[in-house]
């Protein structure tokens, strides 16, 4: 089992220029959620800074901003994100998340597709 503070969060590749860097926290990962769930982050993005669900990881991800503002872009779209938003990231579809000026604190849960899921056998909790 893997599970970290989010108040004690690690800093992490790429690092943006200036005093703020990006930082990730991870809150939980596969082997402890006896689920398709990958992992669940935390992120504190400073001014500018992308975060970017890539096509070949092939995971589904949700992620909810939870604080700031900033910009989703999606192929030729470009939506505004604000605290509350929820965007949902298909494991075929990219998608660029920006800081906006006060930066970003996003909560993200990474899913296996369905087709990949369906295929694994069930996991069961061991109890006790």
């Amino acid at each position: 089992m893997i599970v970290s503070r989010a108040l004690r969060p690690v800093d992490c590749a790429p690092a943006t220029a200036g005093p703020q860097q990006r930082t990730w926290s991870c809150l939980a990962r596969r082997g402890m959620l006896h689920s398709e769930t990958e992992t669940v982050d935390l992120w504190r993005l400073p001014p500018g800074d992308t975060l970017v669900h890539e096509v070949h990881d092939g995971v589904e991800e949700a992620l909810f901003v939870l604080a700031g503002s900033g910009t989703a872009t999606h192929g030729l779209d470009e939506l505004p994100v604000t605290e509350g938003t929820l965007l949902l990231a298909r494991h075929d579809s990219g998608i660029t998340v920006t800081a906006g000026p006060d930066g970003l604190r996003l909560l993200s849960t990474r899913v296996l597709p369905q087709p990949l899921s369906a295929a694994l056998p069930p996991r069961i909790p061991q109890l006790g």
